[in-house]
């Protein structure tokens, strides 16, 4: 179908970079006391997700999942037996990591948050 004169160029500009990635300093802490090889996988799984962040569509999977609080909202991302609390700030292409957490500490973390 041959396009149409005068039609508008679509507003709509997605952009498959992908986001930045930015630590907490309480995340960074934590990040940088971890065993080698888990510090590899979150490291990992968090450059998988930054790249789907920026592609639309659902992010993660069954991994990932949005925990609402009373003032915010921010999501989970599972890794084996630790939890990535992340927000994405959309207008600056950051993905803003809150904290990383065993699972056993996470309902602890969650009500001090």
């Amino acid at each position: 179908m041959p396009p149409t004169l005068g039609a508008r160029p679509s507003l709509c500009v997605t952009s498959t970079d992908p986001f930045d990635v930015h630590f907490a300093p309480a995340a960074a802490r934590t990040f940088r006391k971890l065993a080698a090889p888990v510090r590899v996988r979150i490291r990992n799984a968090i450059e998988r997700l930054a790249a789907d962040v920026a592609s639309p569509g659902r992010v993660g999977g069954k991994a990932v999942k949005t925990i609402q609080g009373a003032g915010d909202s921010f999501h989970r991302l599972r890794v084996g037996e630790h939890r990535v609390m992340y927000d994405v700030v959309s207008e600056d292409r950051v993905l803003l990591v809150l904290g990383i957490v065993h699972r056993g500490d996470l309902e602890r973390w969650l009500r001090n948050r």
